[in-house]
Parts: C-alpha cells; structure tokens; sequence
C-alpha cells in the first residue's frame, strides 16, 4: 500500500470522526430574549395586514411585533397548539400559501438550503430573512460550534433567491453578525 492511500485513510477517517461530533442543533437549542432586537429590524419590512408563515418559529415572539391578518407559525416540533410541525431537513414543508415567510435564524440549520428556498419562493410572495453569512462569521470552527450546516455568503443567498424567481429588495444588517434580507417575487 503506498504511502498515499495510508494518508488519505487517515484523513478520511478523521474527517468522519470531525462529522461525527458535530454537535446536533436540536441539542444546542436554545432562544436567547436579545434575538427579539433582530426581529424588530426584521419585521420592518413586513407590513400591515398580511399573512405571515414563521419558518423555524420557536417561542413565537414574532406575532407581538406584528399586526397581521393570519400567522402560520412552524417549527421542527410542538411549540404551542397551532404549531404546525415541519423538519425542514426531511423536506417536509407548510402546505400553505402566504403573503410573507419570516426565518429568523432557521436557515443556518437546514441542509437542503436550496430546496428551502425553492418551497418558500413557490408558497409566498415575500420573503424576510436572516443569516449569519461567511463574510460575518468566517472562522469554521465558530460555524461548527453553532451546529450550522451550512456556510452562504452574501452573494450565495441573492442568488439562491433570484435563481428561485424572488430579487433583493431591501437589505439590512443585525449587530455584525447578522444580515437581512428582504425579497419579493418578479412579478
């Protein structure tokens, strides 16, 4: 056996072991109240009077800084009575239609990001989003700490939305961790 092939088992097996004891994001879980400042810079975008799905809603906190017409809250598991309960890592989405999709948070954990996308861009006309891009939190370690999936920079997610029909229309950013994106479908 050549000395390559010893090498590349070893890293080949370090590597399982690296994915091995990446902490699952349900085991993480957890919702800290200095998120609701996110969210006040979310919902900005989000007027008056719509319908609203919260993918990824955990405690719900979004619904005390909206008035809106019907909120859809979902979630991976039960939070409350009308949580309708979605593993988005299973591709399992809302069968619903809405006005706006809110994920706070959410997108940092699923897998299939681009299937995400393609069932939000085909379900509402608007989408607010927020994400803690690679040019924010570069180092992969922070990343792997968190149980994030998944590593999009800014670009990465504009173009992930345009691909699916939706273009940028108002951008904003959270301490320096977090940006927002605000798109709405090509009509």
């Amino acid at each position: 056996m050549s000395i390559l092939v010893k090498i590349g088992r070893k890293v080949a097996s370090f590597v399982r072991k690296k994915i091995k004891s990446r902490p699952k994001w349900e085991k993480l879980e957890y919702f800290d109240e200095s998120w609701k400042n996110r969210m006040k810079v979310m919902v900005k975008f989000i007027p008056d009077n719509v319908s609203v799905i919260d993918l990824g809603c955990g405690p719900m906190w979004l619904k005390q800084f909206l008035k809106i017409r019907k909120y859809y809250p979902v979630d991976y598991k039960k939070r409350a009575e009308d949580t309708i309960v979605c593993d988005f890592n299973k591709h399992e989405f809302p069968g619903l239609k809405a006005d706006f999709a809110f994920v706070g948070g959410c997108l940092e954990y699923i897998k299939d990001y681009q299937w995400f996308v393609k069932q939000i861009a085909a379900n509402v006309n608007s989408c607010v989003i927020s994400y803690c891009a690679v040019e924010l939190v570069p180092d992969l370690a922070t990343r792997h700490k968190y149980a994030w999936v998944n590593n999009l920079s800014r670009n990465n997610i504009i173009d992930l939305f345009e691909k699916n029909g939706m273009s940028l229309k108002g951008e904003d950013k959270y301490l320096n961790t977090n940006l927002i994106f605000m798109f709405s479908k090509n009509n």
